[in-house]
């Protein structure tokens, strides 16, 4: 029973700790999300349903994406929640 009530307190710390900044300051929470986060638009990073629609244009010599990775990131939504 020590054992459990020590693992259940050191999570608890463990959270809060790691939750300050969004518990405390108010600060937003980190975007994950691929196509709306700037950060990972700079550095290249696609979400994998852009890039399987960008390897089958090459393979048909079509044109899927225009470089704006938020419109092609908007066809990811096609298979999981709508919005």
């Amino acid at each position: 029973m020590k054992v459990f009530l020590a693992a259940v307190v050191f999570v608890a710390l463990a959270v809060l700790l790691l939750g300050v900044n969004i518990f405390f300051f108010h600060r937003p929470f980190p975007d994950g999300e691929i196509s709306t986060n700037p950060e990972m638009r700079k550095r290249g990073i696609k979400c994998a349903k852009q890039e399987e629609l960008e390897m089958l244009a090459r393979r048909r010599e079509k044109k899927v994406c225009d470089g704006n990775y938020s419109d092609a990131c908007a066809s990811c939504n096609l298979f999981g929640k709508e919005g």
